[in-house]
Protein backbone atom coordinates (compact mmCIF):
# COMPACT_ATOMS: atom_id res chain seq x y z
CA UNK A 1 0.00 0.00 0.00
CA UNK A 2 1.23 3.52 -0.78
CA UNK A 3 2.73 4.88 2.43
CA UNK A 4 0.52 7.97 2.24
CA UNK A 5 -2.63 5.88 1.78
CA UNK A 6 -1.52 3.63 4.61
CA UNK A 7 -1.00 6.65 6.85
CA UNK A 8 -4.43 8.02 5.98
CA UNK A 9 -6.07 4.67 6.70
CA UNK A 10 -4.39 4.48 10.09
CA UNK A 11 -5.56 8.01 10.87
CA UNK A 12 -9.15 7.11 10.01
CA UNK A 13 -8.94 4.04 12.22
CA UNK A 14 -7.56 6.11 15.08
CA UNK A 15 -10.34 8.68 14.78
CA UNK A 16 -12.95 5.90 14.62
CA UNK A 17 -11.52 4.22 17.69
CA UNK A 18 -11.43 7.50 19.56
CA UNK A 19 -15.04 8.25 18.64
CA UNK A 20 -16.13 4.77 19.74
CA UNK A 21 -14.31 5.21 23.05
CA UNK A 22 -16.02 8.57 23.56
CA UNK A 23 -19.39 7.03 22.79
CA UNK A 24 -18.82 4.19 25.26
CA UNK A 25 -17.71 6.54 28.05
CA UNK A 26 -20.59 8.98 27.48
CA UNK A 27 -23.62 6.85 28.19
CA UNK A 28 -26.70 8.92 27.33
CA UNK A 29 -29.80 7.12 28.51
CA UNK A 30 -32.71 8.64 26.67
CA UNK A 31 -34.34 11.90 25.76
CA UNK A 32 -35.76 12.36 29.24
CA UNK A 33 -38.16 11.67 32.09
CA UNK A 34 -40.99 12.59 29.73
CA UNK A 35 -41.37 11.58 26.10
CA UNK A 36 -39.83 14.15 23.78
CA UNK A 37 -41.86 17.35 23.71
CA UNK A 38 -41.39 20.91 22.51
CA UNK A 39 -42.98 22.63 25.52
CA UNK A 40 -40.97 25.47 27.03
CA UNK A 41 -41.80 27.43 30.18
CA UNK A 42 -39.37 30.31 30.32
CA UNK A 43 -38.71 32.54 33.30
CA UNK A 44 -40.31 35.46 31.50
CA UNK A 45 -43.28 33.45 30.27
CA UNK A 46 -46.73 32.79 31.67
CA UNK A 47 -45.63 31.20 34.93
CA UNK A 48 -48.22 30.01 37.44
CA UNK A 49 -47.83 31.90 40.72
CA UNK A 50 -47.88 28.68 42.76
CA UNK A 51 -45.17 26.84 40.84
CA UNK A 52 -41.76 25.99 42.27
CA UNK A 53 -39.49 28.99 42.72
CA UNK A 54 -35.70 28.97 42.39
CA UNK A 55 -35.08 28.65 46.14
CA UNK A 56 -37.20 25.49 46.35
CA UNK A 57 -35.66 24.17 43.11
CA UNK A 58 -32.23 24.39 44.73
CA UNK A 59 -33.43 23.14 48.11
CA UNK A 60 -34.77 19.95 46.54
CA UNK A 61 -31.57 19.35 44.59
CA UNK A 62 -29.43 20.14 47.64
CA UNK A 63 -31.27 17.36 49.44
CA UNK A 64 -30.70 14.98 46.53
CA UNK A 65 -26.97 15.74 46.58
CA UNK A 66 -26.79 15.39 50.36
CA UNK A 67 -28.51 12.00 50.49
CA UNK A 68 -27.40 10.35 47.27
CA UNK A 69 -23.96 11.88 46.70
CA UNK A 70 -22.39 9.47 49.24
CA UNK A 71 -24.46 6.54 47.97
CA UNK A 72 -23.31 7.12 44.38
CA UNK A 73 -19.73 7.48 45.63
CA UNK A 74 -19.98 4.10 47.38
CA UNK A 75 -20.88 2.60 44.01
CA UNK A 76 -17.88 4.13 42.26
CA UNK A 77 -19.42 7.25 40.72
CA UNK A 78 -19.59 10.97 41.35
CA UNK A 79 -23.07 12.50 41.38
CA UNK A 80 -23.24 15.68 39.31
CA UNK A 81 -26.53 17.59 39.21
CA UNK A 82 -26.82 20.09 36.37
CA UNK A 83 -29.18 22.75 37.73
CA UNK A 84 -30.66 24.27 34.59
CA UNK A 85 -33.02 26.72 36.28
CA UNK A 86 -33.09 29.23 33.42
CA UNK A 87 -33.72 26.53 30.79
CA UNK A 88 -37.41 26.32 29.89
CA UNK A 89 -37.29 22.63 28.91
CA UNK A 90 -40.11 20.62 30.48
CA UNK A 91 -38.17 17.42 31.09
CA UNK A 92 -35.24 15.85 32.96
CA UNK A 93 -32.60 13.29 32.01
CA UNK A 94 -29.69 11.18 33.22
CA UNK A 95 -26.41 10.04 31.71
CA UNK A 96 -22.94 8.86 32.65
CA UNK A 97 -19.63 10.17 31.36
CA UNK A 98 -16.42 8.73 32.70
CA UNK A 99 -16.85 8.47 36.46
CA UNK A 100 -19.51 11.18 36.62
CA UNK A 101 -23.18 10.23 36.95
CA UNK A 102 -25.31 13.14 35.81
CA UNK A 103 -28.81 14.43 36.42
CA UNK A 104 -30.12 17.21 34.17
CA UNK A 105 -32.86 19.07 36.04
CA UNK A 106 -34.65 21.85 34.16
CA UNK A 107 -36.42 24.96 35.39
CA UNK A 108 -39.17 24.52 32.81
CA UNK A 109 -40.26 21.29 34.48
CA UNK A 110 -40.29 22.95 37.91
CA UNK A 111 -42.37 25.84 36.57
CA UNK A 112 -45.16 23.64 35.18
CA UNK A 113 -48.43 24.16 37.07
CA UNK A 114 -48.75 20.43 37.85
CA UNK A 115 -45.32 20.15 39.49
CA UNK A 116 -45.30 20.23 43.28
CA UNK A 117 -42.27 19.99 45.54
CA UNK A 118 -42.87 16.25 45.95
CA UNK A 119 -43.41 15.90 42.21
CA UNK A 120 -40.10 17.60 41.43
CA UNK A 121 -38.36 15.46 44.04
CA UNK A 122 -39.88 12.36 42.49
CA UNK A 123 -38.53 13.34 39.06
CA UNK A 124 -35.04 13.64 40.55
CA UNK A 125 -35.57 10.25 42.21
CA UNK A 126 -36.60 8.76 38.86
CA UNK A 127 -33.42 10.04 37.23
CA UNK A 128 -31.36 8.63 40.10
CA UNK A 129 -33.22 5.39 39.52
CA UNK A 130 -31.72 5.09 36.05
CA UNK A 131 -28.31 5.00 37.74
CA UNK A 132 -29.04 2.80 40.78
CA UNK A 133 -32.63 1.53 40.45
CA UNK A 134 -31.62 -2.09 39.85
CA UNK A 135 -33.58 -4.65 37.86
CA UNK A 136 -34.78 -4.51 35.10
CA UNK A 137 -31.79 -3.09 33.26
CA UNK A 138 -31.21 -1.98 29.69
CA UNK A 139 -27.47 -1.70 29.12
CA UNK A 140 -26.06 0.32 32.07
CA UNK A 141 -29.35 1.86 33.11
CA UNK A 142 -32.52 0.77 34.88
CA UNK A 143 -35.42 1.01 32.44
CA UNK A 144 -38.19 3.63 32.64
CA UNK A 145 -40.67 1.59 34.67
CA UNK A 146 -37.93 0.38 36.97
CA UNK A 147 -36.77 3.95 37.60
CA UNK A 148 -40.37 4.93 38.40
CA UNK A 149 -40.65 2.02 40.86
CA UNK A 150 -37.34 2.86 42.55
CA UNK A 151 -38.41 6.50 42.94
CA UNK A 152 -41.10 5.66 45.50
CA UNK A 153 -39.79 2.28 46.69
CA UNK A 154 -36.50 3.72 48.01
CA UNK A 155 -35.65 7.26 47.01
CA UNK A 156 -38.68 9.28 48.17
CA UNK A 157 -38.52 7.47 51.53
CA UNK A 158 -34.88 8.48 51.93
CA UNK A 159 -35.61 12.06 50.93
CA UNK A 160 -38.53 12.71 53.27
CA UNK A 161 -38.10 10.08 55.96
CA UNK A 162 -41.19 9.99 58.16
CA UNK A 163 -42.06 13.68 57.72
CA UNK A 164 -45.76 14.45 57.46
CA UNK A 165 -46.96 15.18 53.92
CA UNK A 166 -47.16 18.82 52.87
CA UNK A 167 -50.81 18.61 51.85
CA UNK A 168 -53.82 16.36 51.47
CA UNK A 169 -53.38 12.75 50.38
CA UNK A 170 -55.79 11.00 48.06
CA UNK A 171 -58.18 9.02 50.34
CA UNK A 172 -57.82 5.76 48.42
CA UNK A 173 -54.03 5.97 48.44
CA UNK A 174 -54.01 6.97 52.11
CA UNK A 175 -56.10 3.90 52.93
CA UNK A 176 -53.48 1.71 51.29
CA UNK A 177 -50.66 3.43 53.19
CA UNK A 178 -52.48 2.84 56.48
CA UNK A 179 -53.12 -0.79 55.61
CA UNK A 180 -49.56 -1.55 54.55
CA UNK A 181 -47.65 0.18 57.35
CA UNK A 182 -48.07 0.05 61.10
CA UNK A 183 -46.78 3.43 62.28
CA UNK A 184 -47.12 7.05 61.22
CA UNK A 185 -43.52 7.62 60.04
CA UNK A 186 -43.67 4.72 57.55
CA UNK A 187 -47.21 5.68 56.55
CA UNK A 188 -45.99 9.21 55.93
CA UNK A 189 -43.17 7.89 53.75
CA UNK A 190 -45.81 6.10 51.68
CA UNK A 191 -47.99 9.24 51.57
CA UNK A 192 -45.16 11.44 50.33
CA UNK A 193 -44.49 8.96 47.55
CA UNK A 194 -48.08 8.89 46.35
CA UNK A 195 -48.32 12.69 46.49
CA UNK A 196 -45.25 12.96 44.28
CA UNK A 197 -46.62 10.30 41.94
CA UNK A 198 -49.95 12.06 41.61
CA UNK A 199 -48.24 15.36 40.79
CA UNK A 200 -46.23 13.98 37.90
CA UNK A 201 -49.14 11.84 36.67
CA UNK A 202 -51.17 15.05 36.25
CA UNK A 203 -48.17 16.45 34.38
CA UNK A 204 -48.23 13.46 32.01
CA UNK A 205 -51.96 13.97 31.48
CA UNK A 206 -51.46 17.65 30.64
CA UNK A 207 -48.64 17.01 28.17
CA UNK A 208 -50.63 14.29 26.41
CA UNK A 209 -53.85 16.35 26.41
CA UNK A 210 -55.68 13.37 27.88
CA UNK A 211 -59.31 13.96 28.93
CA UNK A 212 -59.17 11.16 31.52
CA UNK A 213 -57.33 11.96 34.75
CA UNK A 214 -55.16 9.18 36.23
CA UNK A 215 -56.54 7.84 39.51
CA UNK A 216 -55.26 5.52 42.20
CA UNK A 217 -58.43 3.42 42.18
CA UNK A 218 -58.57 2.85 38.40
CA UNK A 219 -55.42 0.78 37.76
CA UNK A 220 -54.28 -0.19 34.29
CA UNK A 221 -55.29 -3.85 34.04
CA UNK A 222 -53.40 -4.59 30.82
CA UNK A 223 -50.77 -7.34 30.92
CA UNK A 224 -47.73 -6.87 28.71
CA UNK A 225 -46.36 -9.85 26.79
CA UNK A 226 -42.79 -8.54 26.99
CA UNK A 227 -40.78 -6.11 29.08
CA UNK A 228 -41.56 -2.51 28.14
CA UNK A 229 -38.38 -0.47 28.52
CA UNK A 230 -39.93 2.75 27.19
CA UNK A 231 -42.14 5.27 29.01
CA UNK A 232 -45.33 3.49 30.15
CA UNK A 233 -48.73 5.13 29.70
CA UNK A 234 -49.92 7.70 32.23
CA UNK A 235 -52.15 5.44 34.35
CA UNK A 236 -49.54 2.69 34.30
CA UNK A 237 -46.90 5.09 35.60
CA UNK A 238 -49.17 6.28 38.42
CA UNK A 239 -49.80 2.63 39.30
CA UNK A 240 -46.04 2.08 39.48
CA UNK A 241 -45.52 5.01 41.86
CA UNK A 242 -48.42 3.73 43.98
CA UNK A 243 -47.01 0.21 44.11
CA UNK A 244 -43.51 1.40 45.02
CA UNK A 245 -44.88 3.60 47.80
CA UNK A 246 -47.04 0.77 49.18
CA UNK A 247 -44.29 -1.88 49.12
CA UNK A 248 -43.31 -2.81 52.68
CA UNK A 249 -39.93 -4.31 51.80
CA UNK A 250 -37.12 -3.16 54.08
CA UNK A 251 -35.80 0.28 53.15
CA UNK A 252 -32.38 -0.84 54.32
CA UNK A 253 -32.17 -3.63 51.74
CA UNK A 254 -30.82 -2.29 48.46
CA UNK A 255 -32.24 -3.41 45.12
CA UNK A 256 -30.30 -5.80 42.89
CA UNK A 257 -29.25 -5.36 39.27
CA UNK A 258 -30.09 -8.97 38.47
CA UNK A 259 -32.60 -10.27 41.04
CA UNK A 260 -36.04 -8.58 41.06
CA UNK A 261 -36.88 -10.08 44.46
CA UNK A 262 -34.14 -8.36 46.47
CA UNK A 263 -35.25 -5.21 48.29
CA UNK A 264 -38.58 -5.23 46.44
CA UNK A 265 -42.09 -6.64 46.65
CA UNK A 266 -42.82 -9.61 44.39
CA UNK A 267 -45.24 -12.49 44.18
CA UNK A 268 -42.28 -14.83 44.64
CA UNK A 269 -41.63 -13.11 47.98
CA UNK A 270 -45.25 -13.84 48.93
CA UNK A 271 -46.50 -10.28 48.42
CA UNK A 272 -49.53 -9.05 46.49
CA UNK A 273 -49.36 -5.32 47.19
CA UNK A 274 -46.36 -3.22 46.17
CA UNK A 275 -45.29 -5.28 43.16
CA UNK A 276 -44.20 -3.91 39.78
CA UNK A 277 -47.31 -3.49 37.59
CA UNK A 278 -47.77 -5.90 34.70
CA UNK A 279 -48.84 -3.06 32.41
CA UNK A 280 -45.11 -2.58 31.72
CA UNK A 281 -43.31 -5.33 33.66
CA UNK A 282 -42.74 -8.86 32.40
CA UNK A 283 -41.60 -10.93 35.40
CA UNK A 284 -39.19 -13.87 35.18
CA UNK A 285 -40.65 -17.27 34.35
CA UNK A 286 -40.49 -18.42 37.99
CA UNK A 287 -42.67 -15.53 39.21
CA UNK A 288 -46.19 -16.74 40.14
CA UNK A 289 -48.96 -15.47 37.87
CA UNK A 290 -51.72 -13.13 38.91
CA UNK A 291 -54.74 -11.93 36.99
CA UNK A 292 -55.81 -8.75 38.76
CA UNK A 293 -54.30 -5.35 39.44
CA UNK A 294 -52.88 -5.53 42.99
CA UNK A 295 -54.48 -2.34 44.25
CA UNK A 296 -57.88 -3.58 43.08
CA UNK A 297 -57.62 -6.44 45.56
CA UNK A 298 -60.15 -6.50 48.37
CA UNK A 299 -57.31 -7.30 50.74
CA UNK A 300 -56.77 -3.56 51.09
CA UNK A 301 -60.22 -2.98 52.58
CA UNK A 302 -59.91 -1.84 56.18
CA UNK A 303 -62.37 -3.43 58.56
CA UNK A 304 -64.20 -1.39 61.15
CA UNK A 305 -63.23 -1.79 64.80
CA UNK A 306 -66.58 -3.53 65.44
CA UNK A 307 -65.92 -6.08 62.70
CA UNK A 308 -62.42 -6.74 64.00
CA UNK A 309 -63.72 -7.12 67.56
CA UNK A 310 -66.41 -9.57 66.44
CA UNK A 311 -63.87 -11.69 64.56
CA UNK A 312 -61.46 -11.72 67.50
CA UNK A 313 -64.24 -12.76 69.89
CA UNK A 314 -65.33 -15.56 67.55
CA UNK A 315 -61.73 -16.77 67.25
CA UNK A 316 -61.32 -16.67 71.04
CA UNK A 317 -64.42 -18.83 71.52
CA UNK A 318 -63.15 -21.35 68.97
CA UNK A 319 -59.76 -21.56 70.66
CA UNK A 320 -61.30 -21.91 74.13
CA UNK A 321 -63.58 -24.64 72.81
CA UNK A 322 -60.49 -26.50 71.61
CA UNK A 323 -58.78 -26.11 74.96
CA UNK A 324 -56.07 -23.83 73.63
Amino acid sequence: MNKYLKGAALAVLAVSAGYAAHRSSNKQLCSGFLPENDMKIELSGDVHMNTIQEAMFNRVLDRVQQVYGPIIASKGGTLVINRKWTDGTVNASAYQSGGNWYLNMYGGLARHAATTEEGFMLVACHELGHHIGGYPKMSWATNEGGADYFATLKCMRNMYGGAAPLGEVDPYADKACQSQFGDEPTRNACRNGVRGGQSVAFLFQALRNSPTPPKFDTPDTSVTSRMNNAHPDTQCRLDTYFQGAACNASLGTDVSNSDPNVGSCTKKNGQVVGIRPRCWYKPPADEPNFSEAPMASKKLELKSSEEVGTRIEALREVLLGRGV
